[in-house]
């Protein structure tokens, strides 16, 4: 059985998948089963580990499932049709597949590809970015016999780390809200769905959590150090090769959270105030300083850059070949005050769109109800807890005040840069987790302040 596809070519599903699917599942269910019976007793959040990972692989089969067999064509199918072509090279002349994927994205070096192993579309294999994710992809797609469904499975059990060592970070510090915790950075639907799939969001996302963790541990200075810092070199590397813009947002969060961290060791209150404007101008110029030397790594993306690209992607993302699928935050151009005034209606866009009301089909209408559960909780937390509470809980918390930050500049990021409601809901991704996992722990705190403050009229 062949499933055409509209890019490139045909997708095989053969007879022999279905019983080695099968299999895969059965033997991820004991493995995981034990690894959270090993654990339980210790850490009571490995309750959740067999729901989640259940969860994430759902959601990459459904999303496989949709694109395949609806759609019938995506970034997916092509990613996965390049990766086939350099399986097969492999397969067919490994000294060969050596040199392609060592080497650079020219003609030259895919001219090596035969007729007999196919070859990957020229649009993709010239850039480094989808290049990258191709070569990622490849040693998945070997391991499960280029099954495009039992790739999608590993890919799925792979990038699920990243999730869950962001889900016990979280539970470290706030060991009570295992629950809460797991519904905002395991269970919500955007991130399952887009983010378990043969797609470059799964990657990052993956690497975007390893990269927190990883910061979380060398300012914890917890866990080997050798290791700690070879996750965040590591996933840092993976987010610049892919998506160099979410890094761009990583580094400055990094040192406010790392600074902030020292200042709120300093018992000197005066001495506080006076230390926190020089140590925030100092990330700034020290951020820019960083992502200047970068400049060659981020493209587009580099700060003398940044903001001709956003003009240059949000008119391009307005044209008629969006078939409506847009939104508009109003005409800007590229000066700091101009897209200062366009911070509001940005952020509001990368967090909350679309709305149901804007939702045209089964994939937007999954999003809009998650957005309205994310702004009502927003709404809940912004009217119900007294600001200076707010306030205090945040700066009480680093962790919580890095999250919030990061989701805010995020949001402001993509939803100034992108008009498309397709894009806009896989790039959100990586943003919902620290999100939701902030709002749901203030939540939490609202419902434990009001609990006592019951509790003290009951005694009175």
């Amino acid at each position: 059985m062949y499933i055409k596809t509209f890019t490139y070519g045909k997708i095989p599903i053969e007879l022999w998948e279905y019983p080695v699917l099968f299999l895969l599942l059965l033997l991820v269910f004991f493995i995981s089963g034990y690894i959270k019976r090993k654990n339980l007793a210790r850490f009571p959040e490995y309750r959740y580990f067999l729901w989640g990972l259940w969860a994430k692989i759902g959601g990459g089969l459904f999303f496989a499932a949709v694109y395949i067999f609806h759609y019938g064509q995506a970034d997916t199918t092509s990613y996965y049709e390049c990766a086939r072509a350099f399986c097969n090279l492999f397969e067919s002349n490994f000294s060969d597949f050596l040199v392609v994927y060592t080497g650079e994205g020219s003609e030259e070096v895919k001219s090596i590809f035969t007729r007999e192993t196919g070859a990957p579309m020229w649009y993709m294999f010239g850039d480094a970015k989808t290049r990258t994710v191709i070569k990622l992809l490849v040693p998945f797609l070997l391991i499960g016999g280029k099954s495009y469904f039992i790739t999608t499975v590993l890919i799925s059990v792979f990038t699920y780390g990243g999730l869950w060592r962001l889900y016990r970070m979280f539970t470290s510090y706030f060991p009570r809200e295992a629950g809460h915790l797991a519904i905002g950075i395991l269970f919500m639907p955007s991130v399952i769905f887009w983010g378990s799939g043969i797609l470059k969001d799964s990657f990052t996302l993956a690497a975007t959590c390893y990269f927190i963790v990883a910061t979380n541990l060398i300012i914890s200075r917890k866990g080997n150090v050798i290791l700690r810092w070879l996750m965040l070199i590591a996933s840092g590397y993976v987010i610049l090769s892919i998506k160099p813009y979410i890094l761009i947002i990583l580094l400055p969060g990094t040192m406010v959270w790392f600074f902030y961290s020292k200042i709120k060791k300093i018992r000197n209150k005066y001495f506080r105030y006076i230390i926190v404007p020089f140590t925030y101008v100092s990330i700034i110029t020290g951020s820019y300083f960083m992502l200047t030397q970068m400049s060659g790594a981020l493209g587009k993306f580099a700060p003398e850059k940044a903001l001709n690209t956003a003009v240059i992607i949000q008119n391009d993302l307005k044209q008629e070949y969006y078939d409506g699928n847009s939104f508009d935050i109003g005409e800007f151009d590229a000066t700091p005050l101009s897209i200062a005034r366009k911070i509001p209606p940005a952020v509001e866009a990368g967090l909350f769109r679309p709305y149901i009301w804007e939702s045209k089909n089964i994939v937007m209408i999954l999003s809009g109800l998650e957005n309205l559960f994310m702004l009502g909780i927003t709404i809940v937390v912004l009217f119900s807890i007294r600001r200076r509470v707010l306030y205090k809980l945040i700066a009480e918390n680093p962790v919580i005040m890095y999250s919030i930050f990061f989701s805010i500049v995020f949001a402001f990021m993509i939803g100034l840069t992108t008009s498309n409601f397709g894009a806009l809901v896989r790039f959100k991704i990586p943003l919902i987790p620290l999100y939701m996992a902030s709002m749901l722990i203030m939540l939490s705190h609202l419902r434990i302040t009001k609990g006592e403050g019951k509790r003290r009229k009951f005694l009175r």
